[in-house]
């Protein structure tokens, strides 16, 4: 028996199990959840909890529940369905399931002022590890990053024959313009087959046809990344920055195609369906991969392990920075500039953002995760240029003269600086000037 399988949870969930089902962490789990739509059956939960921000315990008290358990865990996101409070009245340890920060108005704020006021003990991120920084940096001290706790694994038998077309089953509405550009893209060039329905119909679609195709939302490591290995589909999905984990769970070119730009997507779905066996080594090494280190059932067991022992793999800690020392800016002006550009970088295919004055360079590489921006730094002369951080080649450094031809989507400068009418911008960031 699986150790800590016999423990007392509490799972707080935050949307209906039948569009994401809760995970289950324990033989003795109590789940309970929001009512999203008026005809949602009970399904999983155990009771229903009040929409938006409410009394954990007193909830449960209402639906007659026990109170008492070894450990509360909580799911919740910046949409604010689900924002139990009062978690000081459960003699446990609080774990706070940190869902998606990478889109809604101030999703990173909202979500950190939320964990401070329920005073959580404990922080994870299954989709976004680059967002754990912003939680050790606001005085979380157990943080960490478990990707694809919340999957459910559907296997199927790998099939070799398989349609030769691309397939796409989930959502493609207003909060994915990238996703709605590329599935546009796809549906004109080649053979595509996209549609919405079940988890267990994405599962069949993912190992019946050739190419299983994803772009994230946001940057984020998202869920279908995990259901479609668990399918045994041949995963093509947009690459994501160096800080999301995708590289250090996954290897490009042995467990999934990757992509950049809408042409690189075309040509990646080319040439697989131009080459099913090369398709099909995809698919079986991804499906290998998820099997052997990813199954729901061992980050359930890594989570409670945490929670009780203490014990965690490096890998999964939230990863050290070696840029600590340069983010001397104030962390709320940093989350807020860097919310703006996470939201152009949401909407925007591969939007130009210029920095200019004298801004702290942590605003510099805050940015640095958002891995579609094309970043530029003004710098008038050799002088300033040298003084600048290199950033890792993500950055240009350009002067005033090629700066006033382009045509900025953002520009970021510091209060003191005058921001030339020649430098065409869509959107202006001040900051405080750097001292």
């Amino acid at each position: 028996m699986p150790a800590h399988s016999q423990k007392r949870i509490l799972v707080s969930w935050y949307c209906d199990p039948a569009y994401i089902p809760p995970f289950t962490l324990s033989e003795r789990q109590t789940t309970v959840g929001p009512k999203i739509r008026p005809n949602q059956p009970p399904a999983m939960f155990a009771g229903w909890t009040p929409r938006g921000r409410y009394s954990l315990k007193d909830a449960l008290v209402s639906n007659g529940l026990e109170t008492a358990f070894d450990a509360v865990v909580v799911w919740a996101d910046a949409s604010g369905e689900n924002v139990p409070l009062e978690l000081d009245g459960f003699a446990c340890p609080k774990v706070l399931c940190v869902g998606d920060t990478h889109h809604c108005p101030s999703p990173l704020r909202k979500v950190i002022d939320y964990a401070k006021q329920a005073k959580y003990d404990f922080v994870i991120s299954s989709h976004n590890r680059h967002h754990l920084h912003w939680f050790a940096e606001s005085g979380f001290t157990n943080v960490a990053w478990l990707p694809g706790i919340k999957v459910r694994h559907l296997p199927r038998p790998f099939e070799t024959s398989r349609k030769p077309c691309v397939s796409f089953l989930g959502n493609a509405g207003e909060h994915h313009p990238r996703r709605l550009r590329l599935l546009h893209n796809l549906h004109r060039a080649i053979t595509l087959v996209a549609a919405r329905g079940s988890r267990d119909h994405a599962a069949d679609m993912s190992a019946s046809t050739l190419v299983s195709f994803n772009a994230s939302l946001n940057g984020d490591l998202n869920l279908r990344v995990f259901e479609t290995l668990s399918a045994g589909g041949c995963l093509l999905t947009d690459r994501l920055s160096a800080q999301s984990g995708l590289d250090l769970i996954l290897t490009e070119g042995e467990t999934f195609a990757g992509y950049d730009s809408v042409e690189e997507c075309l040509e990646q779905a080319r040439f697989l369906l131009a080459h099913p066996d090369t398709a099909l080594k995809l698919a079986r090494s991804g499906n290998e991969a998820f099997v052997s280190s990813m199954l729901p059932e061992r980050r359930a067991g890594q989570l409670l392990s945490w929670i009780f022992d203490g014990h965690l793999d490096e890998s999964f800690r939230c990863p050290s920075d070696p840029a600590a020392e340069a983010r001397r800016a104030a962390l709320s002006d940093r989350i807020r500039v860097y919310e703006e550009l996470q939201e152009l970088h949401r909407v925007e295919e591969s939007p130009r953002v210029l920095f200019l004055g004298d801004i702290a360079d942590a605003y510099l590489i805050d940015a640095l995760d958002l891995r579609r921006l094309r970043l530029s730094i003004l710098a008038p002369d050799d002088e300033t240029i040298a003084a600048r951080p290199k950033m890792a080649g993500r950055y240009d450094h350009i002067g005033q003269e090629q700066a006033e031809q382009i045509s900025w989507d953002c520009v970021v400068a510091d209060d003191g600086a005058t921001v030339p009418k020649s430098i065409k911008r869509q959107k202006l960031l001040t900051v405080p000037l750097s001292r």
